[in-house]
């Protein structure tokens, strides 16, 4: 039986904090911008799988998954969107 080795020394202070939060935290316009160009992909996605379906190309279940998809980011982001605009509105209504 061989000995556990041991645990090298990990420093967390490998670069600036600043650098870390902007590399991993995109502003919420990129993010809302990405977001919304994935249920636009989406959308298109279940577009096409309509007319394969129609054409025979593509299985009826497989065009309902798509369609379910697309269906369920577009209503994702409706959500979304809501919260955004009462937050904002609650913004709006606070008194400084």
């Amino acid at each position: 039986m061989k000995p556990i080795a041991g645990i090298d020394k990990i420093s967390l202070k490998t670069e600036p904090l600043a650098l870390k939060l902007s590399a991993q935290d995109p502003s919420f316009s990129k993010r809302l911008s990405s977001a919304v160009k994935d249920v636009n992909s989406k959308q298109n996605i279940a577009d096409d799988s309509i007319e394969k379906v129609i054409q025979g190309e593509m299985g009826i279940h497989e065009g309902m998954l798509n369609i379910g998809k697309a269906d369920t980011s577009l209503r994702l982001l409706v959500q979304v969107r809501g919260k955004v605009m009462e937050a904002y509105k609650t913004i709006i209504n606070m008194q400084i």
